[in-house]
């Protein structure tokens, strides 16, 4: 699995999408409760990353999708952090431009809000995001992308890395479970249910490599 893919089922297993902005030749959007161990947090404590950002530099486009009655929806999204916008379950890709296309067609409304003339925009992207969120969506791009938490500009290396930690994490969570060296309860992981976990030996979806 790729850097990317790794990244996508990090950010859309339980997250949302929370924010979103465009300055000059950027886009960037932040996701909430992202499955990247977040190594700043106290021993046993929720390591779960709570906001990363997605920055799209040069060339940056958007388009925003809904299937709503009602106009501004993103611009109040923008301003009101309150609200969350819960990604569906592995419905957001990076660098998917057939599925982005088949994004496109599953919405009513479609607003470009950057520099978006149709498909052909999608096809001269060198990088590009969707994501599905029930009756909003969004597509966007660019020729730069990087991404950003807490501790800064993530390397394709921190992100591998920190999402074999995140994993690593959720299985000591579910072995101890229960026992006297239980971990604070974590409603991530509460969430992220093992196989089987009244299998001693433990069904993991994530197997350490």
């Amino acid at each position: 699995m790729n850097t990317l893919n790794i990244l996508a089922d990090a950010i859309s297993d339980i997250g949302s999408w929370w924010w979103w902005d465009i300055e000059g030749d950027i886009v960037q959007v932040e996701f909430r409760d992202v499955l990247l161990y977040d190594e700043s947090k106290p021993e046993q404590e929720r390591h779960t990353t709570d906001v990363l950002a997605v920055r799209f530099c040069g060339h940056a486009f958007a388009v925003f999708l809904d299937s709503l009655d009602e106009d501004g929806w993103y611009e109040r999204f923008r301003d009101d952090d309150s609200i969350l916008y819960d990604i569906d379950a592995y419905d957001l890709a990076f660098d998917d431009i057939e599925g982005a296309k088949s994004l496109l067609g599953d919405y009513k409304n479609k607003v470009p809000v950057k520099d978006f003339d149709g498909p052909k925009t999608l096809s001269a992207a060198k990088h590009l995001l969707y994501a599905r969120c029930d009756e909003v969506g969004f597509v966007i791009g660019g020729d730069e992308l990087v991404v950003i938490g807490n501790k800064g500009e993530y390397s394709e290396d921190d992100i591998e890395s920190a999402s074999r930690r995140w994993w690593a994490y959720w299985r000591n969570y579910w072995r101890l479970r229960k026992t006297a060296d239980a971990y604070k309860k974590d409603w991530a992981c509460e969430v992220t249910i093992p196989v089987d976990t009244d299998d001693s030996q433990g069904k993991w979806y994530e197997e350490e490599g």
